[in-house]
């Protein structure tokens, strides 16, 4: 057990260097927007957050906000389901590096906004936030490094609908002069 414990550090601490040294060459115009000014959005989000992810995604289309989401399926045995977009723990490096084009075209689109529902739990959606080119990123960073530009606090690690629903409420309330 110590042995796999090791590993797994040095597996952090390579894509963590990794991801430093891509970090730097990266350049994006961070802009604030909410539900009524953005019209683009990626969302990040793993298999067994479906119905968070079909909330965000109802909310967004219904503000006429053209929304991408990209789904992590932790296991390497996955099988990606019919119709949803997404990649398995199969398509990234040792160092847990997403490797398929879908990944690469959703870190290079230049989203209004970047939603993460799985409160970066995995090396593969923590590299994908850092790197995307979204004007503003939003989510739950957990005990990892923060790249989002709005950070939702929790006391504890939140559900996926729980951030779903705190996400929704201030992408409707940011910069917004008045209220309903």
């Amino acid at each position: 057990m110590l042995f796999l414990h090791k590993i797994m550090g040095l597996k952090f601490k390579i894509a963590t260097k990794l991801l430093s040294s891509q970090l730097a060459s990266i350049s994006r115009e961070k802009k604030v927007f909410n539900l009524d000014t953005a019209t683009s959005a990626g969302i990040l989000w793993e298999i067994d957050e479906k119905e968070s992810f079909d909330l965000i995604e109802k909310e967004l289309i219904t503000a006429g906000i053209k929304t991408v989401g990209l789904c992590y399926f932790p296991r390497k045995q996955s099988v990606i389901p019919e119709g949803i977009n997404g990649f398995t723990k199969k398509q990234t490096t040792w160092s847990e590096i997403p490797k398929t084009d879908l990944a690469q075209t959703f870190i290079d689109q230049r989203f209004d906004i970047l939603i993460d529902l799985t409160g970066q739990k995995h090396l593969p959606i923590v590299y994908l936030t850092a790197l995307s080119v979204a004007s503003f990123k939003i989510g739950y960073a957990g005990s990892f490094q923060n790249n989002f530009d709005l950070n939702i606090e929790f006391q504890e690690k939140p559900e996926a609908s729980q951030l779903a629903e705190q996400i929704l409420y201030y992408l409707k309330r940011i910069n917004k002069t008045t209220l309903e």
